[in-house]
């Protein structure tokens, strides 16, 4: 008798959940990555997405030199687009490091991965920039 009445309960709970459309594509996005992962398809307005950051996709070439190269210098440009907004990760150049390391070791998926990371926290950085231009005024004291 208990067990049938936390069953119930339990199904009564989950039922009355009810998970709302997102509003925005940034937000299926997210809801879709965070459930997910990267590499997988979503619907979202009728049309279809990837929930592959856009760093990712650039990556998804040829492991070879010069497209590491190319990259590794895509990342470096766009980390001194941050710098330039004094918005830059410290962690961001180190990861640039490590990308070059790799491709002189040879090893160019991985450095291509590395360097799709640190174009990828470039460009979170300077989404940080003009979140925080928009809205100081929400860290003055009141």
């Amino acid at each position: 008798m208990i067990r049938k009445t936390i069953f119930a309960a339990l199904a009564l709970s989950l039922s009355a959940t009810v998970v709302a459309a997102p509003d925005s594509y940034q937000d299926a996005f997210e809801l879709n990555r965070a459930m997910y992962g990267k590499g997988h398809t979503f619907v979202w307005q009728g049309k279809e997405y990837s929930t592959d950051h856009p760093e990712e996709i650039e990556a998804a070439v040829e492991a070879n030199a010069a497209n590491a190269a190319a990259l590794i210098a895509s990342a470096k440009a766009k980390n001194a687009e941050v710098a330039k907004l004094n918005f830059e990760w410290k962690l961001t150049r180190d990861i640039i490091k490590k990308a070059e390391a790799a491709a002189a070791k040879g090893e160019f998926r991985k450095a291509l991965n590395l360097a799709a990371q640190a174009k990828y926290h470039a460009r979170m950085g300077i989404e940080q920039y003009h979140y925080a231009q928009a809205n100081w005024h929400l860290s003055v004291p009141e």
